[in-house]
């Protein structure tokens, strides 16, 4: 099996080295994250971001590492109410999804918009929120299939939020009917809503899961924390992965303390690669 994690993870290391450390370590992939469109590379220039990412790409190929998955703008709280906000939305996104493709990677993972907030399920402008989601995530869909990558769209951690479960992640992917829009699974986002478990949520996406983010939390929030170290039944989900055949990457989005001395910081990356093997059900 192979392993991911984000790369940020290893951001206490030297740039230099940094990515022959994590394959040194057992992980053989990365989750890159363009999440923050305030800073590098969005700041950049073209010809700039084209030279950025081709040095990202052969430094992680020069290591022998995969770019497997890259994690597109979010920003906290949403600003996606107006069609000015949206449309900068869209340019963000194209640009990520380019710089995906810089990278050699195939997979873009990206949020619902949030047009509305994300208290209203049950409401009016729930359906309206799906509208505009169909109409915004088609757009950015031909963008992606004319760059051969594929969007994972990720289920979200607000029980009151309509585009929030697996369920309705789900219902919008059957709604795309397109084989480049498929799911990224956020364990710990599955872990809020009450009553819902990582082996179900594994089965109802079956054949659509594409990407991963694991981690844990207390049940509550989202606080990415380490596996087995929240409430989420771990022994379930490595069960279900199992049972539909996934050949993905098992990527965490989570890492070490960063209070911990840097000897204890790097025995904790090498842990979670045993823990990703016991998960699993692989010897350790």
């Amino acid at each position: 099996m192979r392993i991911g994690i984000t790369e940020s993870s290893y951001n206490v290391y030297p740039i230099e080295g940094r990515y022959e450390r994590m394959l040194a370590d057992g992980y053989t992939c990365i989750d890159y994250g363009m999440s923050n469109t305030e800073s590098v590379p969005y700041t950049l220039n073209d010809a700039e971001f084209d030279a950025y990412f081709a040095g990202e790409r052969m430094r992680a190929e020069k290591a022998g590492i995969t770019i497997w998955q890259v994690h597109g703008p979010w920003r906290w709280p949403p600003q996606d109410g107006t069609e000015e906000d949206r449309a900068e939305r869209m340019e963000k996104m194209k640009r990520s999804i380019r710089g995906t493709a810089l990278l050699g990677c195939k997979n873009w993972i990206v949020h619902p918009i949030m047009p509305y907030g994300i208290n209203e399920l049950g409401t009016d402008d729930a359906q309206k929120t799906w509208d505009l989601n169909v109409t915004f995530m088609r757009e950015l869909l031909s963008y992606a299939k004319a760059h051969d990558v594929i969007i994972c769209f990720e289920n979200m951690p607000m029980p009151n939020f309509s585009l929030g479960s697996v369920e309705a992640i789900m219902r919008f992917v059957r709604e795309m009917n397109d084989d480049s829009f498929r799911v990224c699974l956020d364990t710990g986002h599955v872990n809020v809503f009450p009553g819902q478990s990582l082996y179900d949520a594994v089965h109802m996406i079956g054949d659509k899961l594409q990407t991963l983010h694991v981690h844990d939390n207390g049940g509550t929030s989202d606080e990415h924390r380490l596996p087995w170290f929240g409430t989420a039944d771990w022994a379930g989900f490595g069960r279900a992965l199992r049972e539909i055949g996934f050949s993905g990457v098992f990527s965490f989005e989570t890492g070490p303390s960063r209070a911990l001395p840097l000897e204890l910081y790097g025995d904790m990356l090498r842990f979670m690669i045993k823990s990703a093997h016991a998960i699993m059900g692989e010897e350790v």
